[in-house]
């Protein structure tokens, strides 16, 4: 459960510790670290009832209770610390953006100021008095979640994220999977046979059942791939030996534009990640946001007839990626 990747945001999950500078000749350390205070509770619900609500949809309410590990630490909690993180990072990256000169302007402004008065708008007087929110508080949230996005596309805009096609080349397979190379041999003669259905033969003698795939570089082992990559369309491998698995594939698109494409944007925004990161941790080293220790008490996860869960698909409609 990766709360910040589902939301996009780019900078990377980082400890908010005190980082203490020194200097030599006996002179006390004396922190550099700026205390910043989060988000109140109200604003902070907002994120939090929203994806609540989300995995309630999905999973029941009952999943809160789940325990995750030998200390006894719940989903619950695990979630909150999770949405914690989130608007740590978001304060951080909006503090960012101020610094670096990053803002809204009058047209992004105006757009979060109709988004605002959307989705509260929309919402019931249950979700109201549960998060406790005021338009002003979602007005709030949303300029920070803005120029957040802002800042990172700024700040990156003079970095490379060009990505080629060989880089981003995704193809489709169909795959045998055997354990050991004795059924390997015996499989690889029969697909070779003159009209041999490999699908077929693939359901009978694989031992896993997903047959058909797509493969992108960096996803295999570097065996698999050199051989999967080496095949054109209709082409069949010799017998490939990946960890403790033979494999045999045939190659039925040797290059698969649509899901190259896709490939392709999702490495020019790792590109973009780990270079707005290089920025990012600079700066947070000397920013710590806090939140007290005490920040969720007395939430209520019955969650009082709360039902929202559009705060950030609702956002996607106004700023589309």
């Amino acid at each position: 459960m990766r709360i910040l990747n589902r939301w996009n945001l780019l900078a990377a999950a980082l400890a908010a510790g005190a980082f203490l500078t020194g200097c030599q000749g006996g002179i006390p350390m004396i922190s550099r670290v700026k205390e910043i205070e989060g988000y109140p509770i109200n604003q902070a619900m907002i994120v939090a009832a929203t994806e609540k609500n989300r995995y309630e949809d999905a999973y029941t309410s009952q999943l809160w209770q789940v325990t995750l590990d030998e200390e006894g630490t719940t989903v619950q909690t695990f979630f909150l610390e999770q949405v914690e993180q989130f608007l740590r990072e978001l304060k951080t990256v909006s503090l960012l953006a101020e610094e670096q000169g990053v803002q809204l302007n009058g047209q992004e402004q105006s757009l979060v100021s109709q988004l605002s008065e959307e989705y509260f708008g929309g919402l019931t007087a249950e979700d109201i008095a549960y998060m406790g929110v005021s338009e002003e508080d979602v007005e709030a949230l949303y300029s920070d979640y803005c120029l957040a996005n802002k800042a990172v596309t700024e700040l990156t805009k003079d970095t490379d994220l060009e990505v080629s096609d060989s880089e981003a080349k995704v193809i489709d397979l169909q795959q045998i999977e055997v354990w050991d190379q004795g059924t390997a041999d015996s499989v690889l003669a029969m697909v070779q046979e003159e009209g041999a259905d490999f699908a077929r033969i693939a359901g009978e003698y694989s031992v896993n059942p997903e047959i058909d795939r797509q493969l992108a570089r960096g996803e295999e082992d570097a065996a698999f791939e050199e051989a999967a990559f080496a095949l054109q369309t209709g082409e069949i491998s010799g017998v490939i030996q990946a960890g403790d698995a033979f494999y045999i594939v045939k190659c039925t698109n040797d290059y698969n534009e649509e899901a190259t494409r896709e490939r392709k944007g999702e490495l020019e925004l790792l590109k973009k990640e780990r270079a707005f990161r290089t920025v990012y941790d600079e700066f947070a080293k000397d920013h710590a946001v806090s939140f007290g220790e005490d920040f969720w008490d007395g939430v209520d996860f019955s969650g009082g007839g709360c039902t929202t869960t559009n705060f950030f698909e609702l956002y996607r409609e106004y700023f589309p990626e």
